[in-house]
């Protein structure tokens, strides 16, 4: 990756944050379901949609993180903001890259944004799933269980998701 355009919110790295995060708020409901159901394709092909929908979300969202980084008067753009997040809680290696105090003050309200457009993703991923019309709650747990203990089951959900995606390039 280009030293100029930061890696702040990765891909999976947020996936697995909002994996993390989800599951064991979900799981509260998950006395609710008390039969299992057989899955059809168009279960997979709701679940993948709000995936597919979620990771648009997390990529504009990032993008919009990239440009503010490179526009934070005092920062210093993305090459520097790597620098820092690479030193960020180590005082001795923060002193090695005369991290200042301007500089310091811009990363924490990178960090603050980072937060905040964390937390936007992640309220739009659970607004999806909670909507009944889309995916549903009980429908969301039974696949994310299953995804979570069957890698097949997991293959099955990264195919519909590239399928999803490859359709939408059209």
């Amino acid at each position: 990756m280009n030293k100029s355009n930061p890696r702040i919110l990765s891909g999976k790295t947020l996936w697995m944050g909002l994996m993390l995060f989800l599951l064991p708020v979900f799981a509260l409901f998950a006395q609710e379901v008390t039969e299992p159901v057989e899955l059809t394709e168009a279960d997979w092909t709701k679940f993948a949609t709000v995936e597919v929908m979620t990771a648009e979300l997390l990529a504009k969202k990032t993008k919009e993180l990239k440009t503010w980084v490179r526009n934070k008067e005092g920062l210093g753009g993305g090459a520097r903001f790597n620098e820092i997040k690479a030193v960020w809680g180590n005082v001795e290696k923060e002193a090695s890259i005369n991290l200042t105090e301007v500089e310091r003050t811009a990363y924490k309200e990178c960090l603050v944004q980072q937060a905040s457009l964390q937390s936007e993703v992640i309220a739009y991923q659970a607004d999806l799933i909670r909507d009944e019309k889309l995916l549903g709650m009980t429908l969301y747990l039974q696949i994310a269980t299953l995804v979570e203990e069957d890698p097949t089951q997991k293959e099955k959900l990264d195919q519909e998701i590239r399928r999803l995606k490859k359709k939408k390039k059209r």
